[in-house]
């Protein structure tokens, strides 16, 4: 019997190593995929026109193999008319940041009268959104 009490505490330590740990507190960080989505929706629910662009390429049968898109490199992921704006927004997700390629775009844009916007979370996005189009004066 004097084995009991040795064999409860080597269950205990047991229990306690293996216990599960808690879970995430803070929630997951939103994915390019899932911010570019909710930028279209946002867009497109206040009036606006709102497209995720499309920069992998396209697979032919006919040649049986991926054909690179014919966008230019360096593009912004959304394609945006509002209140007859051309509005682009590029995606940058985690610790993503611009090439070289897409800074020299974006100034190419702006210098052509586009308003790009490079968003790095919802929030900020609805917040700039809202200063530029939804807030008087227009």
């Amino acid at each position: 019997m004097s084995q009991l009490p040795a064999f409860r505490e080597l269950q205990n330590f047991i229990g306690e190593q293996t216990a599960r740990k808690p879970h995430r507190t803070e929630p997951k960080p939103e994915t390019a995929n899932q911010l570019t989505q909710r930028i279209v929706k946002h867009v497109r629910a206040n009036g606006g026109y709102a497209t995720r662009q499309q920069s992998t390429g396209t697979y032919r049968d006919d040649l049986k193999k991926y054909v690179p898109s014919q966008q230019r490199a360096g593009m912004p992921d959304v394609f945006c008319i509002v209140e007859g704006r051309a509005v682009l927004v590029e995606i940058k997700a985690g610790k993503d940041k611009l090439s070289a390629v897409q800074k020299q775009t974006i100034a190419d844009l702006e210098r052509a009268g586009a308003w790009v916007y490079i968003a790095h979370t919802f929030e900020g996005f609805q917040e700039w959104f809202t200063a530029q189009f939804l807030t008087p004066p227009f």
